[in-house]
């Protein structure tokens, strides 16, 4: 197995157990979900936390699963015309949406960093409701996922960049995953 292949499966396993793990938190959102209709319309006493921590657990849940999604091809995109297209112009769309997305998460990287940090300096907590959970934590999630999404990115141009060139590689995504 050469480096090239290495790296592919490395990365794609890397997306896919992010994917995983992330997946469990649709359990832990039905789970509060289930818990404030039963108090709302059974017991008739509704919680202050079920729907900003529903709110949370579903945006860790979107963001963290973009590079599994990515990994998965899962992504919107125009597939009328790029399928009409030759592969070696495939690949070249590839590797400038690719490259491109690669400079915008560097700098949403950057700010989400900032962001982050900020948040974690200062132990903000949400001001939306009167339970007032801490924010720091959610707001961690920001960064790691664009991290995470642009190793996927960058797994994704290594293999517009071979194709394009019509190096040939052995692409671990060929094999059939159980």
């Amino acid at each position: 197995m050469n480096r090239v292949t290495r790296y592919l499966v490395a990365q794609d396993g890397l997306s896919d157990v992010v994917g995983r793990v992330v997946s469990w938190l649709t359990l832990a959102l039905i789970g509060v979900l289930l818990f404030e209709i039963v108090a709302r319309y059974f017991l008739n006493s509704p919680t202050i936390w079920a729907h900003e921590l529903s709110t949370m657990l579903y945006g860790a849940f979107c963001i963290l699963a973009g590079s599994y999604t990515l990994r998965h091809h899962g992504h919107v995109r125009s597939e009328v015309v790029y399928g009409l297209m030759p592969p070696r112009l495939r690949a070249f769309c590839d590797l400038v949406v690719y490259a491109l997305t690669l400079a915008v998460l560097a700098i949403f990287l950057r700010f989400a960093l900032s962001f982050a940090y900020e948040s974690w300096s200062t132990g903000e907590y949400s001001n939306m409701s009167m339970w007032q959970p801490p924010l720091y934590p959610i707001k961690a999630t920001i960064p790691l996922a664009v991290a995470l999404l642009m190793l996927q990115a960058l797994a994704e141009l290594v293999r517009a960049v071979l194709r394009l060139f019509g190096i040939s590689y052995h692409d671990p995504r060929d094999e059939p995953s159980y």
